[in-house]
């Protein structure tokens, strides 16, 4: 019985998707069943998502820069705690 009231609902869900289609309350110009608006806002997402993925890289490349500039600098390290070179500071 339940799966009856189940199926009943849903088969009502769905007439009602297809004659608001067809009397034009929901917009849908490519006629693939999928609203015109949810497909913007899937694009808008998906758009979103890829400008996040680019500032990733950017990120990840500024990174590995700092990264060969601190290998650089670690290097000379050992030389700047040698021994000092110079003029000796006035007593």
């Amino acid at each position: 019985m339940i799966l009856y009231i189940i199926s009943g609902v849903i088969i009502l869900g769905i007439a009602i998707y297809v004659i608001a289609l067809y009397k034009g309350k929901i917009k849908d110009e490519d006629k693939d069943f999928i609203p015109d608006a949810v497909e913007d806002k899937v694009q808008d997402i998906k758009d979103d998502i890829k400008h996040r993925v680019d500032r990733v890289k950017e990120e990840i490349a500024d990174v590995k820069d700092a990264a060969k500039n601190l290998v650089d600098q670690i290097d000379d390290v050992p030389k700047a705690a040698g021994k000092r070179r110079g003029r000796k500071a006035k007593k």
